[in-house]
């Protein structure tokens, strides 16, 4: 009988724990469901400031509740192969981020989760919507991934298909959506450009002229189709005049070559009366393509494809310097320069990492804040003009080189001597020994603040606008721009109509051309690196609006490994003067050789002196390569004997770890059994 109490009351604890741990779990739910704890290391589940900024500003304004609808063919998919793990995995976190989105909006958005089955009404919606089915069977099944954004007055737009490797840039394309459609007035920014930057096909009506010249107009930047993806972007004729603040709120220069006097009154009267500005200049442009002549193939090695405008920012107290191209030992960038060659450091390709960012950039400046990896090619250096900075005026760099930054000298022509030319950069060995580290950064950015002086404080005399060319040319042929006999007077601007500007300046057009800033891949061009984005936050700082840059400055999701970029630095660093100086010796006996060869007749040939000395200057040349051959060998060993080290520590540590623990409970265990055995006796 007394059993049979003890197994009831045992029963009875039992079902009294259940039911209180039942309840705890019910109130603890209850009284926390909209607390959100984000483990994850830059917290990738959580929306960033900006986008709070958003929704805040729906709530303080009462605008009706935003449609948010997730369509994901989670039927259709399952008989999708195994990548369509990726696509679960992903949805899964865009559930979470919309989430996100719905309790912070407070009832401002409503969210709705969709399965398009084959052949339903929700299948045939999300093609009137416009989102990009995948065929994924012979029988024409569609397998739908996107987004549908509605308004309650009508207005809809569409992420048309969401690829899992563009997963860290989906918070910025879902906020920038929500901005545009509830406030669609768009600013708008003015492109003045000697390079094609804004094609002129996107008009139907030009693109027939086009044709009807025989000219194959290229199609715009991406960096441009960006932009217009957020504002009105238009072009301004490089032979204008006048920049009107009724036509533009932002103007922005890239590769300004030559520019004549009327565009640079243009300029600096638009930035006199207070016009924000952001310029891109360049000692060497990859997107200036020298023109092609079959006849004279070696123009195009002195084709100089520079731009600066030096005439306007030395007022403001900065320039370009002349001919130099910013080079840096620590931030080269480690790359093969042919098919079939090892990675070399090249000099003057430069990459801005979060290890460096603090010593480069200007992380206080909300352009630069979130920003994972920056790339430079070719870059100019931007450096102060005179000792005092004019009154009025603030210049912040923005972006330099570490204090090792220095510059080099290179110059159109034709490779050979001592003179470095662009030709001599497909040798990075070349470069890397004219390279001297530096003692202080070089500046390749500038924010200029303030009442800025002018270039014209008197006013100028302008040549009239450029005659048009002859009509009835051929197509394909173009004539040099004609000078007008016109001259036009322009006043300077009354000193009560000059106004505050701000005008960022960077040395570097390739910085947010395609071939650096972004790439091609399976899913079409995507960023390369973070080049675009300060672009956009450029833009988004100078009209003054920082909730979609504070979007785009959330973390990237990869995590560089870095130990081994170190090591390779190190490695580098250690050999450098000693590669140096092999080479120089390696140049040196070769030409030894040459001329012992050039000066040899037939029958010196076969002199033995002659033989002796041909065969030790080639042994020296031996000698001197298997030397650098060992310094490359040691370099890769340091790097293979540290990957070891990890790959133990990596894969070794945590099964030891849990044999340790698994040995320490089992003999814990076995000895409480002993003194359970020896009190029960």
């Amino acid at each position: 009988m007394a059993k049979k109490s003890v197994l009831d009351s045992r029963l009875t604890s039992i079902i009294l724990l259940v039911l209180i741990t039942v309840f705890g779990i019910h109130t603890v739910v209850a009284n926390t469901d909209n607390v959100r704890l984000d483990m994850t290391a830059d917290n990738l589940y959580s929306l960033s400031q900006g986008s709070v900024e958003i929704l805040d500003r729906i709530q303080d304004e009462g605008i009706k509740p935003i449609d948010i609808k997730l369509y994901f063919s989670q039927t259709a998919g399952k008989t999708l192969p195994k990548f369509i793990k990726d696509f679960i995995t992903y949805e899964r976190y865009m559930r979470a981020l919309l989430g996100e989105y719905e309790r912070a909006a407070d009832g401002k958005i409503r969210l709705s989760f969709i399965d398009p089955v084959p052949d339903s009404d929700e299948a045939q919606d999300a093609l009137d919507y416009g989102l990009d089915g995948k065929p994924i069977n012979q029988h024409g099944d569609l397998f739908f991934f996107g987004l549908v954004f509605e308004t309650q007055t009508g207005s809809r737009d569409v992420i048309d298909f969401l690829w899992p490797a563009q997963q860290e840039t989906v918070e910025y394309e879902i906020s920038k959506r929500i901005q545009s459609l509830l406030w669609p007035e768009r600013q708008r920014v003015g492109v003045m450009s000697s390079l094609e930057v804004l094609s002129e096909a996107e008009n139907p009506y030009m693109a027939q002229i086009l044709a009807a010249q025989g000219k194959n107009p290229q199609e715009s930047w991406i960096a441009m189709q960006v932009l217009q993806e957020t504002y009105d972007v238009s072009k301004i004729d490089i032979d204008t005049d006048a920049i009107s603040p009724d036509d533009y709120d932002l103007v922005v220069v890239i590769h300004p070559k030559n520019l004549n006097d009327r565009a640079l009154w243009a300029l600096d009267e638009w930035i006199a009366r207070g016009g924000n500005t952001l310029i891109f200049v360049d000692p060497y442009s990859l997107a200036d393509a020298p023109p092609q002549n079959p006849q004279q193939p070696w123009a195009q090695l002195q084709y100089k494809a520079a731009s600066d405008l030096d005439r306007l920012t030395r007022a403001w107290g900065i320039e370009r310097v002349e001919n130099a191209v910013v080079v840096d030992f620590d931030l080269a960038v480690r790359r093969p320069m042919d098919r079939r060659g090892g990675v070399q450091r090249v000099l003057y390709d430069l990459e801005i990492g979060e290890d460096v960012a603090e010593a480069t950039l200007d992380t206080g400046h909300p352009v630069f804040q979130g920003l994972s990896n920056l790339r430079f090619f070719l870059a100019g250096a931007l450096r102060q003009v005179g000792d005092e900075v004019p009154e009025g005026v603030t210049l912040t760099p923005l972006v330099s080189t570490t204090e090792k930054g220095s510059t080099l000298e290179i110059l159109p022509g034709f490779p050979g001597d001592e003179t470095l030319t662009f030709a001599d950069l497909n040798d990075p060995a070349k470069i890397s020994d004219a390279y001297k580290p530096g003692t202080e950064p070089v500046v390749m950015a500038y924010l200029v603040n303030g009442k800025l002086p002018s270039l014209f404080p008197s006013g100028a005399d302008i040549p009239g606008p450029t005659p048009p060319p002859p009509a009835g040319l051929p197509p394909g042929i173009d004539l040099p721009p004609q000078q007008s006999d016109e001259v036009i007077r322009k006043e300077p601007v009354p000193e009560g109509e000059r106004q505050a500007a701000s005008v960022m300046v960077f040395a570097d057009v390739d910085f947010i051309s395609d071939q650096v800033a972004f790439q091609n891949s399976f899913f079409g061009p995507s960023a390369a690196n973070d080049n675009y984005k300060v672009l956009l936050n450029a833009v988004d700082y100078l009209f003054g609006d920082e909730s979609l840059m504070k979007v785009r400055s959330k973390k990237s999701i990869e995590r560089p490994f870095t130990l081994f970029d170190e090591i390779e630095k190190r490695a580098d660093a250690d050999s450098l003067e000693r590669e140096k100086e092999l080479r120089a010796e390696i140049e040196e006996f070769q030409e030894q050789l040459q001329e012992k060869q050039g000066s040899a007749n037939n029958k010196a040939l076969f002199q033995k002196q002659l033989q002796d000395e041909v065969e030790m200057l080639n042994e020296r040349i031996d000698e001197a390569n298997r030397e650098l051959r060992e310094i490359r060998q040691a370099k890769r060993a340091a790097l293979e004997g540290e990957e070891s080290k990890v790959r133990i520590a990596t894969l070794g540590t945590t099964p030891l770890l849990v044999l340790i623990l698994g040995l320490y409970l089992f003999f814990r265990r076995r000895s409480r059994d002993r003194q359970a055995r020896r009190t029960a006796r």
